[in-house]
């Protein structure tokens, strides 16, 4: 079985002759395929399956968007996302198999540049992915079944670089089937039919992840830049109104300064001042939300240690394109 589905895999390889795009313009909702929008502020709610959360750098104009296509034991999404860190996951006892469909090279996770690599998360991962790009993603989230190469793989995430006519051949599986939702979803109609589209994507994944190499790393250095990452957030949510020197955070979280400029440029991709602002803006967006009553923009600003309001306003606006004072009131409104 393991080799015949090579075969098909490579054969269909063969007949693409092109690794060509797929994007939202191509796709549209019918029966089959559920195609939604986000902003920031909504977006975490489709993250909530995989214990994840983003944390937008950046909101720009770009409309967040996903597919979503439901087959017997597997669900397929197209993603196309913003400039964000993300943190988690928690996919029980699940497996996301996540393949770019794009050639943004910029992402890393946990301090590795995923390129055009798969990520295969499972179980409980301990990530940190910056994505300093939107990118187009297809994710994959099922059950695994109890054969290889799934049984092999330990908890955690994976980070895999299959052969190039593999990775092309999964591309053209996902974007195929997710055509065929969109413009044929009477096909998907009857569960014979479903149930081979799902073993063509599974035997796809199962031939690129045979020809992959397992590029995460185990090297110290990762995983100490992680924990000091860890500890430096821990500090900086301790209290909000405080904003530590980098000198400060250094020595508490008992390493040098340039030892937490490497970790966090490594980690997170910037330095540990600009995090601390990041982390701060995000917060006090969020409480912002909320349309508390009695809640104000100063008030929320001042509890983040932002007290040169002025700066708070430009800084806030350029992360995500409007004032605090227009986020709160569109919140009040309950928009």
């Amino acid at each position: 079985m393991d080799q015949s589905h090579l075969n098909i895999a490579r054969d269909t390889a063969q007949t693409i002759a092109t690794d060509r795009s797929l994007s939202f313009h191509d796709l549209k909702a019918s029966s089959a395929l559920d195609l939604q929008s986000y902003d920031v502020d909504h977006f975490g709610e489709s993250e909530r399956y995989a214990g994840a959360s983003s944390m937008p750098l950046s909101a720009g104009a770009v409309a967040i968007m996903r597919a979503r296509l439901s087959l017997p034991t597997l669900t397929l999404s197209l993603v196309k996302t913003f400039p964000r860190i993300i943190r988690g996951y928690d996919l029980a006892h699940a497996v996301a198999v996540v393949v770019p469909m794009d050639h943004v090279t910029a992402t890393r996770i946990n301090g590795q540049t995923i390129d055009s690599s798969v990520v295969i998360l499972k179980g409980a991962s301990d990530c940190l992915v910056y994505e300093p790009e939107g990118r187009l993603m297809a994710v994959a989230y099922f059950t695994p079944p109890a054969r290889e190469p799934w049984v092999r793989l330990s908890d955690g995430y994976h980070l895999l670089s299959p052969a190039s006519d593999m990775l092309v051949a999964l591309r053209g599986v996902i974007s195929t089937t997710l055509e065929t939702a969109a413009y044929d979803p009477d096909v998907l109609d009857e569960p014979d039919s479903r149930a081979v589209v799902e073993q063509s994507l599974l035997s796809t994944m199962e031939a690129a992840i045979r020809t992959s190499v397992d590029g995460r790393s185990l090297h110290a250095k990762t995983d100490s830049y992680q924990r000091i990452v860890a500890e430096m957030e821990r500090l900086i949510r301790r209290d909000l109104m405080i904003w530590h020197k980098t000198t400060e955070l250094a020595e508490q979280t008992g390493v040098s300064v340039r030892t937490l400029q490497s970790a966090t440029q490594a980690i997170c991709g910037m330095s540990p001042h600009r995090y601390s602002r990041v982390l701060r803006l995000w917060s006090v967006r969020k409480q912002l939300r909320l349309g508390s009553a009695g809640r104000s923009v100063k008030s929320c600003a001042i509890a983040h240690g932002f007290w040169h309001l002025s700066e708070f306003a430009a800084s806030y606006r350029a992360a995500f394109g409007e004032l605090p004072s227009e986020t709160l009131h569109r919140s009040v409104r309950g928009e």
